[in-house]
């Protein structure tokens, strides 16, 4: 079963929206160069926030700069283990360079469900969902598997959807981003994602979310792959 690595970014204070996607691709090279990232990452993707007016005006969130998704056969992969202690001190002073915080702060060591198989687009729209404090985590799984996952299959030919993943936090999430799921949608073109955010087919997937997950704290990130690496991933089994 392949893990994934998924986390929220938001770009450090002193690096301009102008830079941010070059800055944030500095930084993949940057660990790229110790041995223990050799060919453990089987692909990858940095996607950044779309700010584009053209657009209209969309339900997403301006808070944060982009997302990271990625996928890999080991988990300890991302827990960064591979890394000697004097690689991980200069990989956390990179981190500040980059981003408001440490990496770890903001990710999330997932599993997915992927109701939609297909391949990924220049665009994606990542939820990340609030669990309803009076579901069970068990319960809150279960629906978005099962039953979420019925509707997301049905509603991706309409939306466009060309691959729908639901992924699901292994461990407690980070305490700032207090997240048990991410849904993540892509789309061939910004254009398609930013039609199908407006679509009625989209507000029926967001009002059966909001059965087991809590409206007011979703964060809905609209982004485009600015990093890739280092190929296409391979269709599931």
């Amino acid at each position: 079963m392949p893990y994934k690595m998924l986390y929220l970014a938001r770009r450090a204070k002193n690096v301009a929206w102008e830079d941010w996607p070059r800055t944030w691709k500095s930084h993949a090279v940057f660990a790229s160069q110790f041995p223990a990232m050799d060919g453990t990452i089987d692909w990858m993707r940095y996607t950044t926030r779309i700010d584009d007016p053209s657009l209209g005006d969309l339900p997403v969130s301006t808070e944060h700069d982009g997302v990271s998704v990625s996928e890999a056969p080991v988990l300890d992969t991302f827990y960064g283990k591979g890394f000697s202690k004097e690689q991980r001190v200069l990989i956390d002073e990179d981190e500040l360079r980059v981003f408001d915080r440490y990496t770890p702060d903001f990710s999330f060591y997932c599993t997915e469900k992927r109701p939609v198989d297909g391949p990924l687009g220049e665009a994606a729209v990542f939820r990340f969902l609030l669990r309803r404090p009076e579901v069970s985590r068990e319960d809150f799984d279960a629906y978005l598997k099962d039953a979420h996952s019925r509707l997301a299959a049905e509603k991706a030919g309409e939306l466009g959807v060309s691959r729908w993943a639901i992924n699901f936090s292994i461990e407690a999430p980070p305490a700032p981003f207090p997240f048990d799921a991410i849904e993540e949608c892509w789309f061939a073109t910004p254009q398609d994602a930013a039609k199908a955010l407006k679509a009625s087919a989209m507000d029926a997937v967001t009002d059966d979310l909001a059965k087991v997950s809590v409206p007011e704290g979703m964060i809905t990130m609209l982004t485009r792959p600015t990093h890739r690496w280092p190929r296409e991933p391979k269709p599931s089994a």
